[in-house]
This record gives structure tokens, C-alpha cells and sequence, in this order.
């Protein structure tokens, strides 16, 4: 099977190359790979044309975000599966050898597969295994923290992936896309991939984990480039965005103290402006509730009962 691969790259020119150089080594030879540069000025384009000349390199002129740089490079795919890979993220030689043949045996409703993820400083130790839904509206990383050795071989069924090392069904993507693309790019970074989750799960679709899919993760290595309040600011932004496109009215009562809390993190960290693109971000995610509306076929709240968790899990 060809998998298609997407690297979205933000002057990040070192690990992009160790990234795309660990693509390089795969078992699985049958990859399209994609690099979407963000308008980086520290040579990344010029790296990956100079030393990947089979990677296919889009080059977007700015800083559109991770989520509308995603969409780009899906669009520009041609695989039945389209694989995201975080650029400071390093596969083992033999992840593509696992997620692609998962890909073709999973069932027909399966839209979305998950790789397990280790940290980079410490291997033995997982960054993530999937998103879980809590009974907050927030995702948490499934089973962070745990040891490798924990992680059960089976595939099993997890809530949704992070698109940090995940793989979607091209033909779910397009099922479940919206007038903001297939991630929505108002996210610009941060719960893009739980709201694509959920979403997906609200149209019928489900996820697993492939765990001898594996990739190493430096985590955050961009991020901690625009400061915390920055992060703070819009991961709670994402966070009203997400739960008003998605949740069910229940959800929203019961998450109420969190969405209160989040508004003064906001104001604190980002001051009024911050709370208008707050208060924007929650009035068009309720207008989007509308398009995810006319592709859902399982009720919300029967999502919730069975995936929404009381706290983060071990």
C-alpha cells in the first residue's frame, strides 16, 4: 500500500532533517512524502531541496499554522492513507512497515490509526498512544508517562489519534471536511486533531492504535519557542472552539467551571484582545456545530458515554 507522509516544517531546519533522514531508512518503500514549510527563514527549503530530492516541498510563504499547512499537504497527497508526522519527531525504520499494513486489514469504518509514541530523551518512556476524550472537554495524551514495556502488542481501539504520528483514511477526510478544511486552520496549532477526532467520530468512524508503529518525539520543540502565555492563550481558545462544535449541552454544563476557569486564564495571559478572539472563537464554533451537524450519525452524547473519561487515565 502507498502511504502518503506529511511533515509540516516552521524554522525548524535540524530536526526536519533527522525526521525526513529516518524516512529515508524505512522498510516499507512505497511512501509519498510531503514537507510543508510554514515561510521558515532559517534554510529548511533550501535543506530539503539540496538533500531529499524525492521529498515533494510546498512552500506556503507564511506562517499559515499547523492545521491549514496539514490541509495543503493533504490536499497535494495521493495516498488511500495520508500519514502526519511532527517534524521533531524521529520514525523507526520500521514504522511505515507496521501502519501501512494495519491500514489495509483495518475494518471498513476504522478512518483513523494512532503510532505509539516515545519520547525522544527517554525511549522507554510513552508520550502518547492517542487522545482520551475527559469529561472536561479537554484531550489528554493516552497513557503518558507510562513505561514501554507496559504497552500491550494488540492493536486496540482508542478515542481518537494525535496528529503528532497518525495516519487517516482519505476517504474519511473527505467525508468529514468543513468549510475550514479537513483540520480546521482556525486552530492554527493546538486540539486541531481532537476536533478532527471527535468529529470523525461523530460521522461513525473509529481509531486504533498500532503499536509496532513506532516514532521518538522531541515534543514541543516549537512551541516553547513562542513563549507559554502564547500557548496558554490558545490551547483555552481551541479548547471553547472544539467543545462548541462537538459537545453535547450536558458536556457544556458539566465543563462549565473549566470553561470559566480557561476565560481568566485567558484574560490573564493574552488581556482583552485575547478575550474577544475568545469570545469570536466560541460564536463560529457554534456556527460550525451546523456543518458537523449534517455528517453526524452517532448522537453526541452516546460519543461522551463511552469515551469521555472522569480524569486522565494510566
Amino acid at each position: 500500500m502507498r502511504l502518503s507522509v506529511v511533515v509540516v516544517n516552521w524554522n525548524s531546519r535540524e530536526d526536519l532533517e533527522a525526521c525526513l533522514a529516518s524516512l529515508e531508512r524505512q522498510t516499507h518503500r512505497d511512501l509519498e512524502v510531503i514537507v510543508v514549510d510554514n515561510g521558515s527563514v532559517d534554510g529548511s527549503a533550501e535543506r530539503v531541496r539540496a538533500r531529499f530530492g524525492d521529498v515533494k516541498l510546498i512552500e506556503t510563504g507564511a506562517n499559515l499554522g499547523f492545521a491549514e499547512a496539514c490541509n495543503r499537504g493533504i490536499d497535494a497527497s495521493g495516498g488511500e492513507w495520508v500519514a502526519m508526522l511532527n517534524n521533531d519527531a524521529v520514525a523507526d525504520e520500521r514504522w511505515a512497515e507496521a501502519l501501512a499494513p494495519a491500514a489495509a486489514r483495518c475494518p471498513a469504518d476504522c478512518g483513523m490509526l494512532q503510532s505509539l509514541m516515545l519520547f525522544m530523551h527517554d525511549p522507554d518512556v510513552v508520550n502518547s498512544t492517542g487522545i482520551e476524550l475527559l469529561r472536561t472537554g479537554r484531550g489528554n495524551d493516552r497513557l503518558e508517562g507510562a513505561r514501554r514495556g507496559e504497552i500491550a502488542a494488540e492493536e486496540v481501539e482508542v478515542f481518537c489519534p494525535t496528529a503528532g504520528a497518525a495516519a487517516y483514511r482519505r476517504a474519511m477526510l473527505d467525508e468529514i471536511r468543513i468549510g475550514e478544511g479537513y483540520f480546521d486552520r482556525s486552530h492554527f496549532m493546538y486540539l486541531e486533531d481532537l476536533d478532527l477526532g471527535w468529529r470523525a467520530r461523530l460521522a461513525g468512524w473509529s481509531a486504533r492504535l498500532v503499536p509496532g508503529s513506532v516514532v521518538r518525539h522531541k515534543y514541543q520543540a516549537s512551541t516553547k519557542r513562542r513563549g507559554r502565555p502564547w500557548l496558554l492563550v490558545t490551547s483555552r481558545t481551541n479548547r471553547a472552539r472544539t467543545l462548541a462544535k462537538n459537545a453535547s449541552p450536558s458536556l457544556w454544563l458539566h465543563s462549565l467551571h473549566f470553561t470559566l476557569w480557561d476565560v481568566a486564564v485567558v484574560a490573564w495571559n493574552g488581556g482583552p484582545r485575547a478575550v474577544i478572539g475568545y469570545a469570536d472563537a466560541l460564536r463560529k464554533g457554534l456556527h460550525q456545530r451546523g456543518e458537523v451537524e449534517r455528517i453526524r450519525r452517532r448522537p453526541r452524547r452516546d460519543t461522551e458515554a463511552r469515551w469521555a473519561k472522569p480524569r486522565r487515565s494510566r
